[in-house]
């Protein structure tokens, strides 16, 4: 992982708990990654509703809102980051423009069926075992022709020593990754009800690694994974 600091195992949980009060202020290659993918390919948020799966800290609420989007739902499992988002998001909140929910991603969520016409899922997918408990959920929110966006950190990279994991006090803290490649989405895709989607991968090639220097260790690689799909309207 860092090669220096002493690795301690957390879970998921207690592993962003720890990880929110620093998590907007760390320099991470992967965060700049799908920064730099919807910059080159933007996703149309003017006028829609939309639901970011596994909010985090809210930084694709704060996109969605700047690109437009009327309405912006997130959920997040952890307590700890929906707190860094409700502050950020206070005035938008404070508007009805912003929900923000508590709930495990691969139960039911606490959100009305059918009412989104974009859902977002970056950056969430690895800490699960399978993506199509997710992919489902997802699909059971959208709207008929809805668009599904997923940015996931390459498959190469998790089959290496690095995965979900953050520095603080000297200590390196690994939470559970799981990597999943582009036949895992495909098939949960097309069981769930999703037209064939549109997959683009991220190399560390050298315009990759002008962009974002750390991704210098990882030349030739895949570093990022997206996808693009539409809920089926039969």
């Amino acid at each position: 992982m860092t090669g220096r600091a002493p690795v301690v195992e957390t879970d998921v949980a207690a592993g962003y708990g720890a990880w929110a009060a620093g998590y907007d202020t760390q320099d991470n290659p992967m965060i700049a990654a799908v920064d730099r993918h919807l910059a080159m390919r933007p996703l149309v948020f003017a006028g829609t509703r939309v639901l970011d799966i596994g909010c985090g800290t809210g930084r694709l609420i704060v996109r969605a809102l700047a690109g437009g989007a009327a309405e912006v739902a997130g959920i997040d499992g952890s307590a700890e980051m929906l707190a860094r988002a409700a502050e950020r998001l206070a005035a938008p909140r404070a508007q009805g423009r912003v929900r923000l929910v508590r709930g495990e991603l691969t139960q039911p969520w606490d959100l009305p069926r059918e009412a989104f016409d974009i859902g977002v899922i970056s950056l969430v997918l690895e800490h699960a075992p399978t993506v199509m408990p997710i992919i489902a959920e997802a699909a059971r929110h959208l709207v008929p022709g809805g668009l599904l966006f997923v940015a996931e950190i390459h498959p190469d990279m998790l089959r290496t020593a690095l995965g979900g994991h953050f520095e603080r006090d000297g200590i390196a803290y690994a939470l559970p990754s799981h990597p999943h490649g582009q036949a895992e989405f495909v098939a949960a895709l097309s069981t769930c009800g999703f037209e064939p989607p549109v997959i683009e991968e991220v190399l560390a090639d050298a315009a990759t690694i002008a962009a974002i220097p750390k991704f210098a260790k990882r030349v030739g690689s895949g570093v990022l994974l997206t996808l693009r799909a539409r809920r089926g309207t039969g």
